[in-house]
């Protein structure tokens, strides 16, 4: 699951507007997360758990206060979709999309763009990350 603040959890379902009988579904939008300029989306079958002709958002309320907080935990379905590589040196979180077996290199791309213009694609490259975030 994915996790953060309430009042953002609250915001971003509310915005989504998932069904709970799942009729939206297939028009429901990729979910983005900016970081370091980048903005890294996750599909609907990424963040909605859907079973047995019912959905929901899967997003959980996590409130973390400061100094340490807010937070946001991009757990595992955020880990499956994008190549992470921690450099606990110099404090920074790498991120590139992963490559799956059978995965159509033109839907691997939709994922990741540039937020100077998100109607510019930025392509995988194996020998560089394209979002890289410093954290405390």
């Amino acid at each position: 699951e994915l996790a953060g603040p309430t009042d953002v959890v609250r915001e971003v379902s509310g915005r989504l507007d998932v069904r709970d009988d799942c009729s939206n579904y297939d028009s429901l939008p990729n979910l983005g997360f900016q970081i370091a300029g980048r903005i890294l989306n996750l599909e609907p079958r990424d963040y909605i758990d859907k079973a047995d002709g019912h959905c929901e958002v899967s997003l959980m309320p996590l409130d973390v206060p400061p100094p340490q907080g807010p937070l946001f935990v991009f757990g595992i379905p955020f880990l499956q979709k994008f190549y992470t590589v921690y450099n606990k040196a110099e404090r920074k979180i790498g991120f590139a999309v992963a490559q799956h077996h059978r995965q159509d290199p033109e839907q691997a791309a939709a994922l990741l763009f540039s937020n100077a213009s998100v109607l510019e694609k930025v392509k995988p490259s194996p020998s560089r990350f394209l979002a890289s975030a410093s954290y405390a």
